[in-house]
């Protein structure tokens, strides 16, 4: 048997093993497929026929848009620390073993072949209203789950190639970084021209646009979608395209990394190390963060904050030296999505709620968070519930700053009435308030110990409940108070009562960290 194949086998069945050991595992496990589950049979199916469908051609610019997103943003780390294919164990197991570098290559490719379809499991909960508004099958949602994959798998290649040919030289990294990004803004140009060219209404010109034969050169996410879109049309010609692109694109990247260096390893261990100190500080409860290879430091020292306030200046040093907007790059295409989707859909609620959501997963990234790992606010003499306002506190400009972005725009995509505009500003401030709220509870009564799965599911759930009440109150005000945007006033009313008590609750989440963290 060959070692690889011994190691690989060996590593499926102790990773079963490890499961039937764990009955947390088995039950999220068995959740997620009961989600799948209920999404599956939760789509309206009376709206088959084609009675109230919207265009389908939306939908494949969607799954082009979701595609070029992941290209962009896994390709673009190698330019700072590429993509590693490998573990830690496979680094200390394989890469002192007599193998030839090109055979740990093909191990790692196949392994991470796997891998990209995990990272498309999100997909498969979006039948439900995928199905609801284009009437497609479950077919469609496997065949862009597919997709998914084959766009990460092919992005991480080329991540961990422009790594291995510019990691050695800056003028090579700026050359590279120069051609990459001019590619990527021919696109957007030539999109924006023939979208703002196309009349009046600019939704079927976006549209039209995204659709036309020139995205199909959109590195990875070009050929990708149409071969997604080809078998969903039953198209054999154009599937076999795709893939034979893909195949190419492989091959290429697979001999030019083998023969572009007689020894790779370097590269592969300088990403590996950079993912697996992630996780291992994820695994402790440490605070782990990506730095850029070079820092502009401009000014140093504090200027400002005392005692506890100097938690919340260092946020701000931090932040102006981590960005170069005010926002986050994930905060940035979370708001351009949903006036996407809100221009696209046209219903303000629904974009809405999809704004929201996506904040559930980015509200407990913030430095406040990282600040719970780190030993510094337990060291200052301030009473801790003090010392946590001004933890949460940097927080709350970017809540701001991301509101008015992502809602401003609907002003004039909706003609929305100035009121209406400030009450989706306020509810989506107050969801992040909300949302600060829960991860506090869980902190201060679970901390970071237990399984991290169950404690995700925990909060996805609380975060819903939690939410309730000002949704409830928002729907009574929509119907019973005739001003446009009075649901939204009313639900951010309700969201900052309900986040002021758990945020009461968790009031001495810093007294109880040694203990929750065990």
């Amino acid at each position: 048997m060959s070692s690889l194949f011994f190691l690989l086998s060996r590593k499926l069945k102790n990773r079963v093993r490890e499961m039937l050991h764990r009955p947390s595992e088995i039950v999220v496990l068995i959740l997620l497929a009961a989600m799948v589950a209920v999404t599956i049979f939760s789509g309206r199916v009376g709206e088959v026929n084609g009675f109230g469908l919207r265009n389908i051609e939306e939908l494949y610019a969607i799954v082009f848009a979701l595609y070029a997103f992941e290209f962009i943003l896994i390709s673009k780390n190698g330019f700072v620390n590429g993509a590693s294919m490998f573990s830690m164990a496979d680094v200390n197991l394989l890469f002192t073993s007599p193998r030839k570098p090109r055979t740990l290559l093909s191990y790692g490719l196949f392994g991470q072949l796997g891998r990209s379809f995990f990272l498309g499991v999100f997909i498969l909960y979006q039948y439900s209203w995928v199905h609801d508004s284009y009437g497609v099958g479950y077919g469609f949602i496997i065949a862009v789950l597919i997709g998914y994959a084959v766009t990460a798998f092919v992005s991480q290649m080329l991540a961990m190639l422009i790594y291995a040919f510019t990691s050695s030289s800056d003028k090579k990294c700026l050359a590279v970084k120069s051609v990459y990004y001019l590619i990527i803004l021919t696109f957007i140009v030539r999109f924006a021209h023939l979208t703002f060219s196309g009349g009046a209404d600019l939704i079927p010109s976006a549209v039209k646009a995204a659709n036309m034969s020139f995205m199909r050169f959109f590195p990875v996410a070009g050929f990708v979608r149409y071969g997604v879109v080809s078998a969903v049309k039953s198209e054999l010609l154009g599937v076999l395209v795709s893939l034979g692109i893909f195949v190419l694109c492989v091959a290429v990247f697979y001999a030019v990394i083998s023969f572009l260096k007689s020894d790779y390893y370097e590269d592969v261990l300088k990403a590996t190390e950079v993912s697996f100190s992630a996780i291992t500080a994820s695994k402790e409860g440490k605070a782990a963060e990506n730095t850029p290879r070079n820092i502009r430091v401009g000014k140093i020292g504090f200027k400002e904050g005392e005692g506890a306030s100097a938690i919340a200046a260092k946020h701000k040093i931090e932040n102006r030296r981590a960005r170069v907007f005010v926002l986050d790059t994930l905060s940035l295409i979370f708001a351009v999505i949903t006036v996407a989707l809100g221009f696209i859909m046209k219903d303000i609620t629904a974009a809405f709620v999809m704004n929201i959501y996506f904040s559930v997963f980015t509200v407990g990234t913030g430095r406040w968070a990282k600040e719970l790992l780190l030993p510094y606010a337990y060291l200052i003499p301030e009473p801790p519930f003090k010392k946590l306002l001004n933890m949460i506190k940097e927080q709350f400009p970017s809540f701001v700053a991301e509101a008015l972005l992502t809602f401003v725009p609907f002003y004039f995509i909706f003609k929305c009435s100035p009121i209406e505009v400030s009450g989706l500003v306020f509810a989506k401030v107050s969801f992040g308030f909300l949302f600060i709220g829960v991860n506090l509870v869980l902190q201060r009564f679970f901390g970071n110990g237990g399984n991290k799965a169950l404690l995700i599911m925990l909060y996805f759930v609380l975060a819903a409940v939690f939410s309730v009440p000002g949704i409830a109150l928002g729907f009574a005000a929509a119907e019973f108070v005739p001003l446009g945007g009075s649901m939204y006033l009313v639900m951010s009313a309700m969201n900052f009562v309900v986040g002021a008590v758990t945020l009461y609750c968790s009031r001495n989440v810093l007294e109880f960290a040694e203990y929750n963290n065990k």
